[in-house]
């Protein structure tokens, strides 16, 4: 019996296609910024083209487009290939979403901000956890935070380095009217200012007028605004500070950055138009009015922390208050009275329109360097870092791209 061979079959064999393999997405630092200001706008045109519309609290001109937005916005153009930014709005700040991220930096939206939106005791409880759980890595730290709207406690600080400040009579245990009228009297101040001393800004809780009428009959005036800020322990009261004309005493806000010195704009005191706002022009007001802000400042880089660590703040405003000897104007005058009236964080308006710089681009780029600076801190510490092996080597890159700067090591 002949045995058959086996045929070949005819058909093709289908070789199966190789899978390609793509290479894991690069790791990226997430970043949160806090935002939420319907006011405070970039140069008109200036904005990104594609601006998301859901970021625009406000379709006046004085308001939309804000300047925190745009700044984040910004960040994110930058380094897409190492960062991720998470714009964060008021309503939306809760402890768990700032976990999630490695680092949030609060461009605006702080415990003051939430009391003032009569959201309820509720909201204000949550951005205040945000502010102190050092598990949401929110820059300002608490203590330093606290530092600035608590006050009496840079200006105790301030007066004893001998820089000027208004005479000021501090309440931490809430306001006694009676009390006030006393200290009042005592001072022989004819005419009185008394605001909330932390957590109070805009003019918020605050209340003037001569000291004869509050004597008389609108005592019962000083006695309702008490009831008003019965939630509040601390108060300034102080002397209503005039110009000799009898208007409000202007103000030179001195900007800084990272660090630096890097503008200043006038602002009237009773002028809330744009007539009021204006880049400070070169002459001896603004000579004066940053040496003074740069006297302050140093107090600021004194106390300034994070985690725990010295750390240069992004931004800071430092408001001096100028009364000319004569009359209403002190422009290009050499024998104005000076003195620090605010010192102000991150979350405040900056002034972009008015500003020589681009804020939202100088900006931007130091809120980056700002950011790899705290990170870098925090991967040296002991403090718990999500990912910690991935921003690591993220650190180590966007510090080769950017200097790399001698003081950040890793």
């Amino acid at each position: 019996m002949v045995a058959m061979k086996a045929k070949k079959s005819t058909s093709s064999v289908l070789k199966t296609k190789g899978v390609v393999k793509r290479a894991p997405p690069s790791p990226k630092i997430r970043i949160g910024v806090l935002v939420g200001k319907d006011f405070d706008p970039v140069k008109k045109g200036t904005q990104w083209p594609e601006y998301p519309e859901k970021y625009n609290l406000t379709n006046d001109d004085w308001g939309k487009y804000s300047v925190d937005v745009a700044t984040a916005l910004k960040m994110k153009q930058l380094h897409p290939d190492l960062l991720e930014i998470d714009i964060i709005p008021g309503k939306e700040i809760k402890e768990h979403r700032l976990k999630k991220n490695h680092l949030n930096l609060n461009f605006w939206y702080d415990v003051g901000v939430a009391i003032m939106s009569g959201k309820g005791k509720g909201h204000i409880d949550d951005v205040m956890k945000c502010h102190k759980n050092p598990e949401c890595r929110l820059d300002p730290s608490w203590d330093y935070y606290d530092w600035v709207l608590c006050k009496p406690r840079y200006m105790e600080q301030c007066r004893k380095a001998g820089i000027p400040m208004i005479p000021t009579v501090v309440y931490t245990d809430g306001f006694d009217p009676k009390q006030c009228l006393k200290d009042v009297q005592k001072k022989g101040w004819d005419k009185f200012f008394c605001k909330v001393g932390q957590f109070s800004f805009f003019g918020e809780g605050a209340i003037n007028g001569k000291t004869a009428d509050f004597l008389g009959p609108r005592f019962k005036d000083l006695e309702a605004y008490g009831r008003a800020n019965k939630s509040s322990k601390t108060f300034l009261l102080q002397p209503y500070t005039l110009k000799p004309n009898g208007e409000v005493f202007d103000e030179v806000r001195n900007f800084f950055i990272d660090g630096q010195w890097r503008y200043s704009i006038f602002t009237h005191g009773t002028d809330g138009s744009d007539a009021g706002f204006y880049q400070e022009p070169d002459g001896p007001r603004k000579v004066a009015c940053k040496a003074l802000a740069e006297r302050a400042y140093q107090e600021v880089l004194k106390t300034a922390s994070w985690q725990g660590k010295r750390q240069t703040p992004l931004l800071n405003r430092i408001d001096i208050g100028v009364i000319p000897r004569k009359g209403g104007d002190s422009l290009h005058k050499t024998d104005n009275t000076y003195f620090v009236n605010e010192i102000e964080l991150i979350m405040t308006t900056w002034l972009d329109r008015y500003a020589p710089i681009s804020v939202q681009d100088v900006m931007a780029q130091a809120a980056v360097k700002h950011s790899l600076e705290l990170l870098a801190g925090l991967l040296k510490s002991k403090t718990k870092v999500p990912d910690r092996d991935k921003v690591k080597k993220v650190v180590e890159a966007l510090n080769t791209r950017l200097g790399p700067f001698k003081h950040i090591k890793v």
